[in-house]
């Protein structure tokens, strides 16, 4: 009997599949999802553990180090015996159980990356109860001789150290981990598409995390596409996987759902809702008779809100002036003796409520270079009304280390102070580009662009306008005092890295 077209046409796709399989390197180690998820937890567990020691145990040094040069006194100087010591690397069992119980040994397998500044809240509190034990057991144990050195200034002094210190350690540990083959976490992503592209990128982007490939029934694309649903539990077995991350595929949900039960306990699942848009920080699950059900959180800041974030940009950026000024000075002597023009750049932007403002940056290009936009219209690499070229002929060799650093952008810390800016907010278009937005992106112009922003986290210009403008609705929709402070935390990582700078 003959085959028909069609018939053919599934099994070559099939052969090809299972060709595609075969062909791909596979872990040598473990053989079932929960063994290669075993071997992900040990591996950060230890990795964690000995950070927090590294971190603990240079708190325990330095503490009594520092409190003796702070304080001046003979008596605090030589009080620090090799016996005391000894006591306080003693209780680093102590801090470590109280971490433990903070939860921070717990579900590393559960995120796909893993950052410190996630566990710094639990870290300070894990470092303040645990100081307070040190202190409790330092005193009921007054009567022996090793203890006469525990006071409250010196276990003071250590907590503020370690508030520094382990979060430090943490930090190289989990960059050194994000490097290593056996630290790095497996992920398939259930999906094609647009979105499913998004979050391989995300994915791709972070050292910690390896990207297998896509799972689909009905692919929109052949890329990546390593198999289908039905053999997902095989494809966890055969890569190791330790996390799936569900996105929107033309599979039946039912079907979806049967498949991913079946990986409970095993190999982690995370999904992206359907309305993701919509979902910000500040949305919280609630439960309707074991209906789960995702509250939509008002998309606005209120006026205590505007209030502490301008507090905190005035006095960070007076602070930062003060420290970059030496800075200022060298950047603006190499610029006017490499390129004849102005030491700095002035182009109005559009800030809060759509008012313009002019925004200052150190000039990075030639003389005139806007005027030379136009006749390279044909290497804009972006799209929508955004403009970038990553080889711009315009920009000067001193310009191009101060773009590739972001250096160029302290000058801005004069529009926060002034009020012009943000030290964290949306990204500040210049005019044109900011009239071409519309409809629910215009949400962006409640709050005063930022220096730095989820846009500068999340891909910089490797962005598309749709992406960015997504951010920036994100991020006025789910303002939080906490949530600047983290996106501050990892812009130095981010620039540091030069990822998706030009």
């Amino acid at each position: 009997m003959a085959i028909r077209d069609d018939e053919l046409k599934s099994r070559t796709v099939v052969a090809g599949r299972s060709e595609l399989l075969r062909s791909v390197t596979t872990p040598a180690v473990g053989s079932e999802p929960d063994a290669a998820v075993s071997r992900v937890r040990r591996t950060v567990l230890r990795r964690m553990l000995a950070a927090d020691v590294l971190g603990l145990a240079t708190a325990g040094v330095l503490g009594p180090l520092v409190l003796a040069l702070i304080s001046g006194n003979p008596e605090t100087r030589s009080g620090q015996s090799s016996t005391v010591v000894l006591v306080d690397l003693a209780m680093i069992p102590v801090f470590l159980a109280v971490f433990a119980c903070y939860g921070l040994y717990r579900g590393t397998t559960r995120r796909i990356s893993l950052t410190v500044f996630s566990d710094l809240r639990s870290i300070l509190h894990g470092l303040l109860v645990g100081g307070f034990l040190y202190a409790v057991i330092g005193y009921s144990a007054h009567h022996l001789r090793a203890t006469d050195g525990i006071t409250v200034a010196k276990i003071a002094t250590m907590c503020i150290i370690g508030a520094v210190s382990v979060p430090l350690a943490r930090i190289v540990s989990f960059g050194l981990m994000g490097r290593a083959p056996e630290g790095s976490v497996p992920v398939i992503v259930v999906g094609t598409g647009k979105l499913a592209d998004t979050v391989a990128s995300h994915l791709r982007a972070h050292s910690a995390v390896r990207f297998v490939g896509f799972v689909d029934d009905n692919p929109l694309h052949r890329s990546e596409v390593i198999g289908d649903l039905e053999e997902l539990p095989d494809l966890c077995r055969r890569y190791g996987v330790a996390r799936v991350v569900v996105c929107f595929s033309r599979t039946h949900p039912e079907r979806t759902t049967e498949m991913l039960k079946s990986l409970s306990g095993k190999v982690g699942v995370s999904i992206v809702p359907r309305y993701y848009e919509l979902i910000t920080a500040r949305s919280h699950v609630e439960d309707l008779s074991g209906l789960p059900m995702i509250d939509i959180a008002p998309a606005s800041l209120s006026m205590g809100a505007r209030a502490l974030k301008r507090a905190f940009d005035v006095l960070a950026s007076t602070i930062l002036l003060a420290l970059a000024s030496p800075f200022l000075v060298i950047a603006a002597l190499v610029i006017k003796a490499t390129s004849p023009g102005p030491v700095f750049f002035r182009q109005e932007r559009m800030g809060r409520h759509e008012r313009t403002f002019k925004i200052l940056k150190f000039r990075t290009m030639v003389d005139g270079a806007e005027d030379q936009r136009d006749d390279l219209a044909f290497m804009n690499e972006v799209d929508g009304p955004l403009f970038k070229v990553t080889d711009d002929p315009r920009i000067t060799r001193p310009g191009r280390f101060l773009r590739k650093t972001s250096l160029d952008e302290i000058p801005q810390l004069i529009n926060v102070w002034k009020g012009d800016m943000s030290l964290v907010g949306p990204r500040p278009f210049v005019v044109a580009e900011a009239a071409a937005i519309d409809g629910w992106a215009r949400k962006r112009f409640e709050a005063r662009p930022g220096m730095t922003g989820l846009w500068q986290v999340s891909g910089r210009n490797e962005l598309s306008h749709l992406e960015l403008c997504r951010l920036d609705y994100l991020y006025v929709a789910s303002w939080s005092f906490w949530w600047d402070i983290q996106i501050l935390w990892h812009t130095p990582a981010t620039v540091l890295k030069g990822r998706g700078a030009s």
